[in-house]
């Protein structure tokens, strides 16, 4: 554990000394919250005729359980802020590959892989402290985004709609969700930085996943995803494959004879 840790160490070390991996990693969830706040501080300053033109083809949404007794513009409103739950999904998606591909490729460029590997430390604990040193950031920069964004919320809106950001779906998706998807993002790191060689284009690669994500933020804006238990559950069953698999090839692709062998 000590090694672990160890690594863990020199990784962050390494992070904080690249300013562009640390504006990066700022820059993003600051730019969600401001989408989150803002949306909200506009949606309360809109004329009321104008927030009654919410689409008609949401009416059918007003008969459902969870919108029982909400006008169809504060369903749309809700819906909004449920399109902003994926949009904070997706922060773990970016942070962790930035860090990750940043230190397995930073390795592979820079020959020190294979002088690591000929100390006594593990393959599996080299690659437990990389994924801890990506993971751990990601998860607690999404949790502050997410936090900073409810406090900001309860202060510009009516405590009924801010409730809305601290429902059992919404709390259980960021502290459940958030961890697995990050360690989704740094396998897929792992598995991306064993094939190329060059930063940017594992970090192109990378951030085709948020492709799915966009998708599903749409469909809920539109009210044919509804954000529920079942599709907590779903995105649960669809995350927790992935990271089984991922995890899986991530750790079969990161073994020593691969390194030395193929690594260049």
């Amino acid at each position: 554990m000590d090694k672990v840790l160890a690594i863990v160490e020199k990784e962050w070390v390494e992070v904080l000394r690249n300013k562009l991996i640390l504006i990066t990693m700022a820059l993003l969830p600051l730019l969600f919250v401001a989408m989150v706040l803002g949306t909200i501080w506009m949606m309360q300053n809109l004329p009321a005729e104008e927030m009654n033109d919410a689409p008609e083809t949401m009416m059918y949404l007003t008969q459902l359980p969870e919108y029982q007794g909400m006008t169809l513009s504060e369903i749309f409103v809700t819906l909004l802020l449920d399109q902003y739950l994926v949009y904070f999904l997706m922060i773990p998606l970016f942070v962790p590959m930035f860090i990750a591909t940043y230190s397995i490729i930073g390795e592979k460029q820079a020959r020190s892989l294979e002088p690591l590997l000929a100390t006594p430390v593990q393959v599996w604990e080299l690659l437990v402290g990389k994924v801890l040193a990506a993971t751990i950031p990601a998860v607690l920069v999404t949790w502050l985004a997410y936090a900073i964004s409810v406090v900001g919320a309860f202060l510009i809106t009516s405590p009924a709609l801010a409730g809305r950001m601290i429902t059992p779906v919404w709390l259980l998706s960021i502290l459940v969700l958030v961890p697995l998807i990050t360690l989704f993002a740094v396998s897929l790191a792992v598995i991306i930085s064993s094939r190329v060689n060059d930063i940017r284009l594992a970090e192109q690669l990378g951030g085709m996943t948020v492709i799915p994500f966009v998708g599903v933020s749409i469909a809920i804006m539109m009210g044919v995803v509804l954000l529920n238990w079942q599709t907590f559950l779903i995105a649960l069953a669809v995350v927790a494959v992935l990271d089984v698999a991922t995890v899986y090839l991530g750790a079969k692709l990161f073994r020593r004879e691969t390194i030395l062998t193929r690594w260049r």
